[in-house]
């Protein structure tokens, strides 16, 4: 008898698992999409100014647009977009064929609650336009959620002579 107890056992636990990890990757995945259409301040004062042009990413397939600020070292603005889903993995932003200037993004990852990864990465939006630059990964797994920043200040080693810095698509996946 404790053996058809223990063999009910082990099947019943090895099901469960089976079906929380088919649960857990049925929502994990992307790509997801977050575009520039609706910023937030992260210390911005001037919104970027909006531009439509064939050159900007639109995931949905409409108007494509970009934002954007000319660059100013002195009274930088910093904004972000929506944040992310939780689990958020991997994120790659859109280099749209406009680019001008050298761009400093910062990723930010939390954890319940608490702000985890917090790490800057320059991305030149003049080379490999109409692509997808690849930022990095979140270290933090799980998480609630992901924030990505844009400042329009000039990043060193790179021209700054009032070029504008561009807010585009941002693209992303999670992990279970």
């Amino acid at each position: 008898m404790k053996t058809v107890i223990y063999k009910s056992v082990i099947s019943l636990s090895v099901a469960t698992l089976v079906a929380l990890l088919f649960a857990n990757l049925a929502h994990a995945g992307g790509p997801y999409y977050i575009n520039e259409k609706t910023l937030y301040s992260a210390g911005g004062v001037n919104y970027p100014l909006s531009i439509t042009n064939n050159g900007c990413y639109d995931w949905f397939g409409g108007t494509k647009t970009c934002r954007y600020l000319e660059q100013d070292t002195l009274a930088p603005d910093t904004w972000r977009w929506a944040y992310t889903r939780a689990n958020m993995y991997q994120i790659w932003v859109y280099r749209p064929y406009v680019g001008q200037a050298a761009a400093r993004y910062n990723w930010r990852t939390y954890q319940s609650g608490v702000l985890k990864d917090n790490w800057t990465i320059n991305v030149d939006q003049s080379s490999n336009k109409g692509s997808w630059a690849y930022l990095g990964f979140a270290d933090y797994l799980p998480n609630d959620k992901g924030e990505l920043r844009l400042s329009n200040t000039c990043v060193p080693n790179y021209w700054c002579g009032g070029l504008n810095v561009y807010w585009d698509d941002l693209q992303y996946n999670t992990s279970p």
